[in-house]
């Protein structure tokens, strides 16, 4: 089991780490799809698409064979349900507030590639903003989706913090990539969107499967 010592400083992926928001994105993906005349998507269907921005979630949604128009419609009616529905359901996994008052001692940031302005409601929404010392979601102006580690590197920055000092928690292959890119620590969960043999073969520093047992990792007790 590998020690933690020395870490200053954790950044958390936002949707299937923190929070379960697949509800309020199927929501919002069948919104758009009922009014392109499309069938509905279902929540085992769902989970896969979630991890590489809205974008490719309306690309996955409609399919390889849609055109452009269709996917400027889904993407519009997509975002004008999204805009006023994107907390609905979205909430803390368990344990997740009380890992995060835990880890009181560190500093601690959130890196989501979903759209900043939702990234902030959903922290807001969900009382969790006094834990974080930088809440940021996608902003392409300063840098990249994750797995591009850019986004890592402007938190660094921002906190002055090194890169051996930090440690990315999240549930894609993208958190972990990115992370690694730039000589952070990995911590994967897989009680998120995607599979823990799929995270395992991505290597990453640390497994967990519920969110407390992060503190108890990092303290040594895991």
């Amino acid at each position: 089991m590998p020690t933690f010592s020395g870490l200053e400083l954790l950044i958390f992926d936002l949707d299937g780490t923190l929070v379960n928001s697949q509800f309020d994105l199927q929501d919002a993906v069948n919104d758009a799809l009922k009014k392109l005349n499309r069938e509905p998507i279902h929540a085992t269907q769902i989970t896969g698409m979630l991890g590489g921005g809205i974008g490719r979630l309306i690309e996955l949604a409609l399919g390889l064979s849609a055109n452009e128009e269709t996917r400027r419609l889904a993407m519009t009616y997509f975002k004008d349900y999204y805009s006023r529905h994107f907390a609905d359901k979205t909430r803390p996994y368990p344990g997740v507030r009380e890992t995060l008052e835990a880890l009181s001692p560190y500093k601690k940031a959130v890196l989501s590639n979903k759209v900043h302005a939702y990234t902030v409601g959903i922290i807001r929404k969900n009382e969790l903003e006094p834990y974080f010392d930088l809440v940021l979601g996608a902003q392409p102006d300063l840098y990249g989706l994750k797995p591009d580690p850019g986004g890592l590197a402007y938190i660094l920055d921002k906190l002055d913090i090194a890169p051996e000092k930090a440690m990315m928690i999240g549930d894609s292959t993208h958190d972990i990539e990115a992370a690694q890119a730039i000589g952070l620590k990995t911590c994967a969960v897989t009680y998120g969107y995607r599979s823990a043999e799929l995270l395992q073969k991505a290597g990453p520093d640390l497994i967990i499967d519920e969110m407390s047992q992060l503190a108890d990792a990092l303290r040594g007790d895991f």
